[in-house]
């Protein structure tokens, strides 16, 4: 039996429900289950795939995958790019990963052989956010999922006020004065 790739199961999935919305959960259900049908196995990791393919938009030769809503994607049949996407080459991922110290931006855990870091967006794609070093930050699974939950703007403030935290533990009076001037701003544009 040749080995489907999780690309395959997850594409498999769209190409069978054409213009169906559905949630990342819905979906992940549905490709474990048809993968646990062929292979005995339920360990297959759905959720970075689908978010992949909903980044591309557009796949060669079958249509675009639409995300509708945050967390919601569909397959529609079609011919060409809805939109441009900027994902981050392989090169510049290690490049952030270095300038990060391969350490997870928000929580501080360091990348193992086991725990792989992830390299996202900080201004998000949807939002003009280029694949570019100066746009990367390295986050671990569990921070990137709740970077896409919470969004930017609440992402950063919280990361500055955990940051406010270990200043005033230093007793760093020139770090605590810059990030209380920075959560002004926050309150300032009511970013919540």
């Amino acid at each position: 039996m040749v080995k489907k790739s999780t690309r395959e199961y997850v594409l498999n999935f769209f190409t069978k429900n054409p213009n169906h919305t559905f949630t990342l959960q819905e979906i992940e259900v549905a490709v474990r289950k048809e993968y646990e049908k062929d292979t005995g196995l339920t360990d297959l990791y759905v959720n970075r795939e689908v978010r992949n393919l909903g980044t591309q938009g557009y796949i060669p030769d079958l249509g675009n995958i639409i995300k509708p809503k945050r967390g919601e994607y569909r397959f529609e049949k079609g011919s060409g790019p809805i939109k441009l996407k900027s994902p981050f080459p392989e090169n510049v991922k290690l490049d952030i990963k270095k300038k990060d110290n391969y350490t997870c931006q928000w929580c501080g855990k360091v990348e193992t052989s086991r725990d792989r870091l992830a390299v996202d967006h900080i201004i998000p794609e949807d939002s003009g956010g280029k694949g570019v070093l100066e746009n990367g930050i390295t986050l671990c699974t569990h921070c990137n999922n709740r970077k896409k939950n919470l969004g930017v703007s609440i992402f950063g403030k919280n990361m500055f006020e955990r940051y406010l935290l270990l200043a005033k533990k230093d007793n760093d009076k020139k770090t605590i004065k810059f990030l209380e001037e920075v959560l002004k701003v926050f309150e300032k544009h009511q970013l919540k």
